[in-house]
């Protein structure tokens, strides 16, 4: 089959609205608002309202810049042209190096699920998360048009069966546990800000899909209603987990969606809520895969991976190669998690500090791209957020700045070893 370098242009207004919105609902959707319940109680409900509107402005700021700065590279493209070719290249080894770890630790998770609707020992959820793996990576060599219809309507009847499940419960919600703050402090509340933000991570993930679009400025078009639908969500999942669940059930579950189905529709319905938590996470899994396999054929492409990454094929519009070597590299940090015994919880910590540099660069960036009176409410809100979530997690932030100095080493001697070609090539011309 015939192969080409150039990525399909199907992506609708619709699919603009899945991308953004199954980036950001998947695990955050399923499992924070009951932490958040359990840690701030009703002041959780706020978190969330104040929150949905914190994240506008940093959403905006990546929709507008991954608009003017359409590739498959996303945020690297254009952190390139505000902060030069190499922190834009820097950014996407740290984007893929949080994807690496990432990947395994997710599949984990789902695997957990999993284990929900059908008995799993260690060894089961370990086959079943590199399954989910596999398929993830399956589904990206398939053709990019049938695989986005999929994703597209598979998510709505999820967002339709979690609206209805909240709509269920809000009879159930009382105004004595909605006004019951007993036992909640300003630290309790605070630290629950700080897990609750990254339910709003992901808003860059749609500019890797950029390129696809035959309008680039879809991307801003859609992401005002998907804010405004991610945001709502939140906030009555918030109300109606205060509202409607017994402190008991908040303080000894975190399934969010079962604990409300139960409530509303009894013990039968909470088999029927697994499987739609099980299916939003592999939808959201999906999204970062597609993302991943576009960051690898972008840096291919710009001469960072090996120019047959750039490969697309011709019949299914999909880079293939690419996903293959996502697919590798997750087999290795997957071996590496199992035989030295690393855990879900610093898989996770480690990418969410690299995801986090990168939104520090990114911030950067938008400062010296989006210049005029239109952005400044926009960069001001976002840096504040941002330099309170690096106070927070910078404990975390070694793997960053390990990942930033391997960087930095392999670019040394890379540009050496092109110096040294060169002056070969001048002496024999000599």
């Amino acid at each position: 089959m015939a192969t080409q370098q150039v990525l399909r242009k199907h992506l609708s207004l619709a699919d603009g609205f899945v991308l953004y919105t199954s980036a950001v609902l998947g695990q955050s959707l399923i499992v924070l608002p009951s932490i958040a319940a359990r840690d701030a109680g009703p002041w959780s409900i706020l978190v969330w309202a104040m929150l949905a509107a914190v994240s506008y402005p940093l959403a905006r700021i990546m929709a507008e810049l991954g608009a003017r700065y359409p590739s498959a590279g996303g945020v690297i493209t254009f952190i390139g042209h505000g902060l030069g070719q190499p922190i834009g290249w820097l950014t996407g080894v740290l984007y893929l190096a949080a994807m690496v770890v990432g990947g395994p630790a997710t599949a984990l998770v789902f695997s957990e699920y999993v284990a929900k609707l059908a008995p799993l020992n260690t060894e089961g959820r370990y086959l079943v998360a590199a399954a989910v793996m596999v398929v993830l990576v399956l589904l990206c060599c398939f053709d990019v048009s049938r695989i986005m219809r999929l994703q597209r309507w598979v998510f709505f009847g999820c967002l339709a069966a979690v609206t209805l499940a909240i709509i269920l419960a809000l009879p159930h919600v009382t105004t004595a546990r909605l006004t019951d703050v007993k036992g909640y402090d300003l630290t309790g509340v605070a630290s629950t800000g700080l897990i609750c933000f990254f339910a709003f991570v992901g808003w860059e993930n749609a500019a890797f899909s950029g390129e696809e679009f035959a309008d680039p400025r879809t991307l801003v078009r859609t992401l005002g209603l998907a804010v405004a639908v991610v945001g709502a969500l939140f906030v009555l999942l918030g109300v109606t987990v205060v509202g409607g669940l017994s402190r008991a059930v908040i303080a000894t579950s975190d399934a969010s969606l079962a604990d409300l189905a139960r409530l509303s529709l009894g013990v039968a319905a909470t088999r029927v809520a697994a499987v739609i938590a099980v299916v939003l996470l592999f939808m959201f899994m999906l999204t970062w895969t597609r993302s991943g396999t576009r960051l690898i054929y972008a840096m291919a492409r710009e001469g960072l991976f090996p120019r047959f990454l750039t490969r697309v094929h011709a019949a299914t519009g999909s880079p293939r190669r690419a996903a293959l070597a996502l697919g590798l590299a997750w087999g290795v940090a997957f071996v590496i998690q199992i035989v030295f015994g690393v855990s879900i919880q610093t898989y996770i910590q480690l990418s969410s500090a690299n995801f986090l540099l990168t939104y520090v660069l990114i911030v950067l960036a938008a400062w010296r791209l989006l210049a005029g009176r239109r952005y400044l409410a926009a960069l001001l809100c976002s840096s504040l957020a941002i330099l309170i979530l690096v106070v927070a997690g910078f404990q975390s932030l070694w793997y960053g700045l390990a990942t930033a100095a391997l960087f930095a080493g392999v670019m040394a001697l890379r540009q050496r070893y092109v110096a040294a070609r060169l002056s070969i090539h001048k002496d024999a011309g000599g």
